[in-house]
């Protein structure tokens, strides 16, 4: 649904929330600058872009149930950088409850097992023909602020999709003792503004509505999508989403 609306003569696409990166994987006629607050995330798209074959072999070798799954875990938590931890992060995205990355207060990855609905195994195919999707795409490891601000210019289009935060129920801010929070919806305002200072564009995707009345003159759609991750089962249904861009969609 979000493809629709990027631009076709985009020249450098930046994506400073790229835990999924699902949209950059879309596109390969542009430079791409990705980045994201986790290190971990980071790393692994460096061996996914670099080394797709040899992460494959790691990540294949790591059978697949309950009992090795929180063996591969406790390793993960206690092993340094390297080709090994991308594959355990690989096969932790894979197979914990939901897809979700989730740590505790001493930063130990700590999802569950995700039972029988665990992600199906990826091939090597599939990681050699995303490695060059990635191709010489920038990995950087930061602040939403300083991924956009440092490298916007007029032909960029910046896609920004941060972690739904609220102050008035459990929210999931265990991604990152720094991950997006209220406390930064001021700064992410005003990073908005910059870019459409700039000249560039942008296009937000967001779970929650209290921001849309900061957006001024921007145009403003709605999306209705179905949540499958971070969340029960039983508790999936459709959702709206906003989006704003700082452009006439028309002329995507």
């Amino acid at each position: 649904m979000l493809r629709r609306y990027i631009p076709a003569d985009i020249t450098t696409y930046i994506e400073p929330f790229a835990g999924s990166a699902c949209l950059a994987f879309t596109l390969d006629h542009c430079e791409k600058i990705l980045g994201d607050i986790n290190p971990r995330l980071i790393e692994f798209y460096e061996y996914l872009r670099d080394a797709p074959e040899q992460l494959h072999t790691a990540y294949s070798a790591l059978p697949g149930d309950p009992n090795n799954y929180y063996k591969v875990r406790a390793q993960y938590n206690a092993s340094a950088p390297s080709l090994d931890r991308a594959a355990q992060f690989l096969y932790l995205n894979r197979h914990c409850f939901n897809g979700i990355y989730r740590v505790n207060s001493k930063g130990a990855f700590n999802v569950p097992w995700g039972g029988d609905k665990v992600g199906k195994p990826l091939t090597r195919e599939e990681l050699v023909t995303a490695s060059k999707v990635l191709g010489s795409a920038r990995l950087i490891c930061g602040d939403f602020e300083r991924v956009v601000l440092d490298n916007i210019n007029e032909n960029s289009f910046i896609y920004l999709d941060p972690p739904y935060a609220s102050n008035e129920i459990r929210v999931f801010r265990e991604y990152h003792e720094e991950s997006f929070a209220t406390d930064d919806w001021d700064r992410f305002v005003e990073v908005l503004r910059k870019i459409d200072e700039a000249g560039a564009r942008f296009l937000l995707s967001y779970a929650g509505a209290p921001l849309i009345a900061r957006f001024g003159d921007w145009n403003v759609g709605h999306l209705d999508v179905t949540r499958n991750v971070g969340g029960f089962r039983a508790t999936r249904r459709k959702h709206r989403e906003f989006v704003a861009m700082n452009f006439d969609p028309a002329d995507a």
